[in-house]
Parts: C-alpha cells; structure tokens; sequence
C-alpha cells in the first residue's frame, strides 16, 4: 500500500491523471496486437508446384499460368505484410512516446511487438528459388517412357484411322501401313493379337464383317503359334468344333509390314460344302507367300484357289453385269467368286432390261433400282442375304416387265 500511495504523491507532484496513462496504455496494447502476423507462403509455394507438374506433362498454357499466379499470390502477400508493420510500428512508436510522457515509474512489462523468430524475406526467397528449380527441371526434363507413350498414342490414333476404313482400295499409296518390326509376333497366338491395332491395320483392306469371320477362324491354334518363314510372319487357325472345315490363315510382310489373308468358309453344313475367300494386296498377291503352299495343303484348289478368291476375274464361268476387276464391296466380292450368285447377277441384269423397256416411267425405276442396289451394298455382307436378295429383285422385276408399273413395287 505504501508503494500505491507514493505513486499517488508522485502523479500528485507531477500533476499526472492515471485516467490519461490508462488510456495511453490501452492504446498502445491495442497496436501491438493488431501487429500482422507474417504470411505462411504455403498456399502460393503448392500453387507453384502444381504449375510444374502442368510443365512436366508439357501442359505449357496453364502451367505458365498458374506460375504467374503463384507468383503474383506470394508478392502480394508480401508487400501487404511489409505496408501494414510500416504503419503500424509508426502507430506503435507514437503510442509508446505517449505513454512515456505520461509513466513514471514502470512496475510491469509494457506490450511489445511480436519477435519474429523466422525471417520471412529469407523464407520467400527460399520457396521461389525451389519453385523455379523445379520449373526449369519440368520443361527440360522429358523422360524417355513419356515420349515413347505420346509417340505410341499418335501411332494409335493412325491406326485407330485407318481401323475404321471399310473399304479395300486398290492402291497401297492410298493407306497408312504400320512400319516397323513385327518379331513381336513370333511365338504368340494369333488369337491374341487379333484385337492388336497394329496387327489389325497391316490387314486395311478387310471389311469389318470379313474380319470378324476370320478372327472366328483363328480361335484354335497350335502350340507353335505365330512363325517366321521365308520373310513372312505366318499364322494359321481354325474355328471351335469346326477344325475340319472353318480355318483361316494370315501372312504380314516382313518388309513392307502389309498381310494377307485366306480362309474356308462351310457354304452347306449338311454335305460339307466350303467356299474360299482371301484378301490380298495388288503388290503382294497370295501365290507369292506361305499361303499359297498353306492353300494347297487344305485342298483349295482350282474353285477354292486362293488366286480366285482373292482376285476378280473375267472368266466365263463367273461373268457378271459389272467388271469384276472394279470390285470394292464385300457383296460384289462375293458375287464374283460365286457362280451361283454371278448367274443370278446376270438373269437379274436381263429382267431389269426388260422391265425398261417396258415402263413408261423411266426415272422411278431409276430411282428404285438404286435404292434397292444400295440396300444391298450395305447390308448384305454373306452369300445367304445376297441370295435372298437375289431371289425377291428377280421376283419384283418380272413382275414390272409385265405391268410396266413401278409403283406396285
């Protein structure tokens, strides 16, 4: 008490008002507390390291980007730290002249400014140098697995292309072709490699329809799998249960990396009956390759040769309406190594003349005629559909020729 009284006496002396000092202190805690705390930096630090990983994937635009950002984040962070201890240490300094002119005697500690025990220029300067190492490593640095995935998905993609043609064409220049080595393929089934993209572009010029026959067909194959012979890469294989009849075999060049392909297809199950079908490519016809030995071993000869189920021919025995030698679609394909169907081809080509010259209206027959040419072309990818379709045009047509009206069918 006695100390309580003698500072009484001193402010007495001094004529100080403790109300005055209260408050001066009251200020003075008041800007201290209201010191800033100094910026962490770690979110603009993640955000730059995020911007790397963009560069590391080559994603240069966004990257770039966020970098900007995280760079401009962390400045701002800064200079806005820096601004607010400018002012606030003049408001503190001004404070604490105050309460000093109003103190006597100081019996406890006053509020002081946090010490900053981490420097955080230093910590910024740190976190930007590693965030530009890591920048500088990402756009450098492009590992040898990455390239080879973009370059094997741009492959993919050409191939995806070239998949997706229909047609056969009649020129090699006309289609990519994958390049490159094949051994890849010694030794595996050739089951396994049907749905292979790479494999299945060397055989372009194979409807999708035809494929998937001839996939079928290369179900069951033996232990030695697919062989290198004579430069060729040679597979073989036969349809599940019917190993006697439905087989199929492949050629792909070495060389150029472009296949050929043969199989028997059972036209009567009941007598046994098989038709041979092949597709092979204008430089690389079937006679030149391990398939034609393969042919002859499994007996397709003179009407199931692989010459005359692969090449359109102009003989009499399967003359047609069109030229064999034009033939593009599967139906067409088909037509021209079937004597059945090239007979029918002809016989419908006959009516059809009649019916001209019997109807008046020569643009509906037009028209009918190529919706019906058109149906076929794109439905009737097996010899039963064009047979039906046969049958029903040669009915139709009669008919007109001896009505003259189109309009009935």
């Amino acid at each position: 008490m006695l100390a309580l009284y003698e500072m009484e006496r001193k402010c007495a002396e001094h004529q100080g008002d403790r109300g005055e000092l209260r408050e001066a202190a009251s200020t003075l805690s008041n800007w201290v507390l209201a010191w800033p705390n100094p910026p962490s930096l770690v979110a603009p630090f993640l955000l730059g390291l995020l911007a790397c990983f963009l560069l590391f994937i080559k994603n240069f635009p966004f990257g770039l980007v966020l970098l900007a950002v995280a760079l401009v984040y962390g400045s701002y962070a800064l200079v806005s730290f820096g601004k607010k201890k400018v002012l606030l240490t003049a408001e503190i300094s001004d404070a604490a002249a105050r309460f000093d002119s109003l103190l006597t005697a100081e019996l406890s500690p006053r509020p002081a400014v946090p010490d900053e025990s981490g420097n955080v220029r230093l910590r910024a300067m740190t976190f930007v140098a590693l965030t530009a190492v890591v920048a500088i490593a990402a756009i450098v640095y492009r590992p040898r697995d990455i390239q080879q995935a973009v370059a094997n998905r741009s492959e993919n993609v050409n191939q995806a292309e070239n998949v997706a043609l229909p047609a056969a064409p009649a020129s090699s220049s006309q289609m990519r072709l994958p390049q490159g080595d094949f051994g890849w393929l010694v030794g595996k089934y050739p089951s396994d490699v049907v749905k292979n993209r790479r494999f299945r572009a060397a055989f372009n010029h194979v409807s999708r329809n035809e494929w998937k026959k001839i996939t079928d067909r290369l179900a069951v194959t033996d232990a030695a799998g697919i062989q290198l012979r004579d430069g060729y890469y040679f597979g073989a294989g036969c349809k599940a249960h019917l190993c006697g009849s439905d087989i199929a075999a492949f050629v792909i060049n070495e060389a150029t990396g472009k296949g050929d392909v043969i199989y028997k297809d059972t036209v009567d199950n009941a007598s046994g009956d098989a038709m041979a079908n092949g597709f092979a490519w204008s430089d690389m016809p079937i006679g030149s390759t391990p398939l034609a030995d393969w042919a002859k071993s499994n007996n397709m000869t003179t009407e199931a040769s692989p010459t005359s189920a692969l090449e359109p021919t102009t003989d009499t025995t399967l003359q047609t309406s069109f030229d064999c030698a034009k033939a593009r679609s599967d139906s067409e394909k088909l037509i021209c190594h079937d004597p059945e169907l090239a007979a029918d081809d002809v016989e419908l080509s006959a009516i059809l003349a009649r019916a001209k010259a019997a109807v008046a209206d020569q643009t509906a027959l037009r028209e009918r005629t190529r919706r019906e040419w058109n149906f076929r072309e794109q439905n009737c990818h097996d010899r039963d559909c064009l047979v039906r379709w046969y049958a029903d045009q040669k009915t139709a047509l009669t008919q007109i020729a001896q009505t003259g009206d189109v309009a009935a069918n």
